[in-house]
């Protein structure tokens, strides 16, 4: 079917693309006023066109055509309502008149014309008209016509100027061209005329398209190319019409050049089956469809000029145009470009995910701050369900945090915080708040508020976004913590005692008080670490800590320096009531405790004091001579001593002392004297005692009681009490492999309770047998006359673990001698548990025993007490025959002293008792088949 230009409801889009209209018929109406219809016909195109993007150039065409329509009906309207004296138009009006007019009669022949209508009807110049308007006109439309012709001869007469008597029809009239063309027909009779038959009537024929783009084409043109869309009209054979430049552009074509060809002749095959295809879809059921497809589309540059392709994402809509008669002569295709709206949808989309998966919260509020949306993380956050009850104020939930700055000058004070902060000509505001929940926690967030206005600057709104900060928050206390405070007691640490001490010296200075320090350190420590392990002693510590804690006053501080050593500060004191201050804390810190190994413990502690102004001016220096006090008290088994100048020197002494006992240990420095025990009934040697003596370099030899109180302070008596073993248990296994000593000889060693309380010790003396030989690993040891001697006072003092190795030297067969008995702690009840073997009976007893009766009376009592309990007794400091006859009368079994031999290194104790210098030790094997 060859192309049509579209109806007279072209302009009006429903009646153009989506539904054929009604059928054209007879009836016939008044006719109406031609200036009224044509600005109605007017609007409707304005109407459609708006549909398009417009140019001015348009437009511009559009003003031109009206003002060119409503001069014709002007001129019209003047012919049409002056009746003229003969039958024929005037020539000089129909010449003008720009449409066709005819005067017809009843049997609609052609009794005159003017130009448009002869070039409409085709005529030949030969005069041979009359028939020409019968021949155009189908059988109904002619009989149409003819009953608008009579009716106007019924119609009442009416005012010259008055329409109302004339009719109107549409007519559909075949031009020149064999083409169809729409009319509205126009009819009025002429006056004075009586009787159908020898009237006339004058026709004026309005093209129905005379008003519309299709009947410009130059409109038409500009309307299409006005519109970047790709737009084109399509016949029913799948030839273009009509089509702009963004539709030609992608094929590298013009406009003109593909306009009345099929698409297989400038697109690809397949492509243009494709389309086919659609615009068959849409012919075959009549309406639109609408497709959302990707195709490459060139990009513009700068010059307007196509460029590079690229995918396009593209909206297509195709539409059925219909003609008069209600068939399908057509489709109507247009193209939008959505990259862009699909890519900002994505964009909100993405932004709506946001929202909703952010782990920071995001409320959004109304411009008077009541919550219209928040994001699951806020709901979350706060505990709120905001479908399920009103909408709280956003300053109700969240309060700034302590020590947040937010007011601004100038504010109303009963203005709320967040308007405050938000009135600023930015409105904006970020800092720390505190977010209420339901379930009453509070959670530290970092805000951001912003104001949302717009281009007008009027505030539409709020925006909040909150991060939780309270996992951080936490963390950074906890580290602050971590930095200032002990992490087993919870007391000051060593960096916050110094600013501490810092601070109440400016105040000291400022205020005139003064302040003590008392520096404190838990007796016997060691010994329950060693022995019952690092956990138990940190619970003692936990202990201590609490009860200095729970006992501190109000300008009081404790703190805890690292392992058993602790500092308190007691403000606005003196020395003597800094004394009093600490012995009541230390009898604080004395009362019974029951830990895992430890049942009914009083744990003990040394104090020592110094005073800010009279021993010290500075941390430094405090700290140092608070220390020097302690270790003085602990030398001298006081409680609390108060710093004095002399206990410096004592304590420079200490510390060189201190360093050359380490050096002593890794150099070997150390070696043992032997001085032998007798039996007094024969005189007879039947052991000897192992004493350590310290060879300094520089210093010569030095005796045990210049040093081992510095190194049992330092912490250094166990490493010098494994020293001592492990050469005792050689030196006896070489006399016992050589045959210089029998079973009955016994070697003595000295310990200190807590080396015997560690839980390896015994360990260590069953490795030392095995490396000389005198057992292998896992047999059991034959005697080997080794006895452990522990003073009076180390048994005295409850050290934890020392009952049970005690018990393990005896199933070792190791014999355990209590050392300066009668000077210390005496007790029957260790006495009965301990496995004691021998007494030794202290040299202040036995010096002059012969003329001191007390001494005599005391002796006397201690070697009853030793045969009464089964254990040997064993005086020290034998120098003189009487002394030695009043215990041989006394009834004591063994002695030693100066009357009988000095300590004697190895070497010369061998030489002056054996006689000879023993073989080395030989190997394990040959020596386990050759026990003595």
């Amino acid at each position: 079917m060859n192309w049509k230009p579209p109806s007279d409801r072209v302009g009006a889009r429903d009646n153009c693309f989506s539904s054929p209209p009604d059928q054209p018929g007879p009836a016939a109406g008044p006719v109406n006023d031609p200036a009224a219809e044509i600005d109605a016909r007017f609007a409707a195109l304005e109407s459609a066109l708006s549909l398009f993007p417009t140019t001015p150039e348009v437009q511009a065409a559009l003003d031109r055509l009206r003002v060119s329509c409503a001069e014709q009906a002007a001129a019209l309207e003047l012919s049409l309502h002056q009746a003229p004296d003969g039958l024929h138009i005037p020539g000089e009006l129909l010449r003008r008149l720009p449409v066709p007019v005819l005067l017809v009669t009843h049997a609609l022949r052609i009794v005159d014309w003017n130009e448009p209508a002869r070039r409409m009807l085709d005529d030949d110049g030969s005069g041979n008209h009359a028939g020409a308007l019968r021949v155009a006109l189908s059988r109904s439309q002619a009989r149409a016509l003819t009953a608008a012709l009579d009716a106007t001869m019924t119609l009442p007469p009416t005012p010259p100027r008055d329409l109302g008597a004339s009719s109107a029809l549409r007519l559909q009239i075949q031009r020149r061209d064999r083409h169809r063309q729409n009319y509205h027909a126009h009819v009025v009779g002429t006056p004075n005329r009586a009787g159908a038959e020898r009237s006339s009537w004058w026709v004026v024929l309005f093209p129905v398209n005379a008003s519309t783009s299709a009947g410009n084409p130059e409109l038409l043109r500009l309307l299409i190319e006005s519109t970047l869309d790709p737009v084109t009209l399509t016949d029913t054979d799948g030839r273009v019409v009509i089509a702009n430049k963004a539709y030609a552009m992608p094929f590298g074509r013009t406009p003109a050049e593909i306009e009345g060809k099929r698409r297989s002749q400038f697109m690809e095959e397949k492509l243009a089956r494709h389309y086919n295809g659609l615009e068959a879809g849409v012919i075959a059921k009549r309406k639109g469809l609408l497709v959302e497809e990707t195709a490459l589309r060139p990009t513009l540059t700068r010059n307007g000029q196509p460029g590079a392709l690229r995918p396009t994402h593209l909206l297509t809509e195709r539409r059925p145009i219909f003609d008069d008669d209600g068939a399908v002569i057509g489709v109507f295709t247009r193209a939008r470009d959505v990259s862009e709206e699909l890519r900002m949808r994505e964009v909100e989309r993405l932004a709506e995910r946001v929202f909703e998966q952010s782990t920071d919260a995001i409320v959004v509020t109304d411009p008077t701050l009541r919550v219209v949306r928040a994001n699951p993380a806020f709901e979350r956050m706060s505990g709120l369900d905001l479908s399920t009850g009103p909408t709280p104020q956003l300053e109700a939930l969240v309060t700034p945090r302590s020590g947040t700055r937010w007011f601004s000058t100038g504010m109303p004070e009963n203005d709320s915080w967040l308007r405050q902060a938000l009135s600023p000509v930015e409105g904006a505001w970020q800092g720390e708040v505190v977010l209420h929940s339901q379930d009453d926690r509070q959670l530290t967030c970092w805000a951001r508020i912003t104001r949302l206005t717009d281009a007008a600057g009027t505030t539409l709104g709020h925006v909040a976004m909150l991060a939780d900060l309270t996992l951080l928050r936490q963390t950074q206390a906890d580290n602050q913590r971590m930095a200032q405070f002990d992490q087993l007691t919870g007391l000051a640490n060593r960096r916050l005692l110094a600013e501490r001490i810092d601070d109440w010296i400016g105040f000291s200075e400022r205020s005139g008080q003064s302040f003590a320090m008392m520096y404190l350190d838990l007796n016997k420590f060691k010994s329950v670490n060693d022995s019952l392990g690092h956990e138990t002693g940190d619970l003692l510590l936990t202990v201590i800590a609490d009860r200095l804690r729970a006992a501190l006053g109000e300008n009081e501080l404790a703190a805890r320096l690292g392992g058993d050593e602790f500092v308190v500060l007691i403000g606005n004191v003196d020395e003597a009531a800094a004394r009093v201050r600490a012995e009541k804390l230390l009898e604080h810190l004395a009362r019974p405790l029951d830990l895992p190994g430890l049942h009914n413990y009083r744990p003990s502690a040394s104090a020592g004091i110094a005073c800010y102004g009279r021993h010290g001016d500075s941390r430094d220096t405090l700290l140092r001579n608070s220390d020097l006090a302690m270790y003085a008290a602990k030398s001298d088994r006081q409680a609390v001593m108060v710093y004095e100048p002399s206990m410096g020197a004592e304590a420079l002494r200490e510390l060189e002392t201190r360093v050359a006992l380490i050096n002593a240990l890794e150099n070997d420095e150390f070696e043992l004297h032997f001085q032998p025990i007798f039996a007094l009934d024969d005189k007879r040697p039947r052991g000897c005692e192992a004493l350590v003596r310290w060879n300094r370099p520089g210093h010569g030899l030095v005796m045990p009681g210049e040093f081992l109180p510095i190194a049992a302070k330092a912490g250094l008596m166990p490493a010098i009490d494994r020293m001592v073993l492990r050469r005792a248990v050689a030196v006896q296994a070489r006399w016992r492999w050589a045959g210089l000593v029998h079973a009955d000889w016994t070697l003595s060693i000295n310990q200190t309770a807590s080396s015997l309380a560690a839980q390896d010790w015994a360990e260590v003396l069953d490795a030392e047998l095995v490396r000389v030989g005198w057992k292998t690993t896992n047999d059991v040891a034959p005697p080997f006359g080794l006895q452990i001697e522990l003073t009076e006072d180390q048994l005295a003092i409850d050290v934890p673990g020392a009952m049970e190795a005690l018990q393990r030297l005896r199933t070792m067969g190791i014999a355990l001698a209590i050392d300066d008995f009668g000077t210390g702690y005496s007790s029957l009840t260790y006495l009965r548990r301990m496995p004691v073997t021998t007494l030794k009976i202290d040299a202040s007893f036995v010096r002059g025993i012969e003329a001191d009766g007390d001494a005599r009376q005391i002796v006397e009592a201690i070697i009853g007490l030793a045969k009464k309990f089964g254990f040997v007794a064993l005086a020290e400091g034998i120098e003189s025959e009487a002394a030695l006859q009043t215990l041989i009368d006394l009834g004591c079994d063994y002695g030693q002293g100066y009357l009988f031999e000095r300590p004697l290194p190895q070497a010369a104790f061998e030489a002056r008792f054996f006689g000879t210098e023993p073989g080395p030790i030989p190997h394990s094997a040959a020596a386990l088949s050759s026990n003595p």
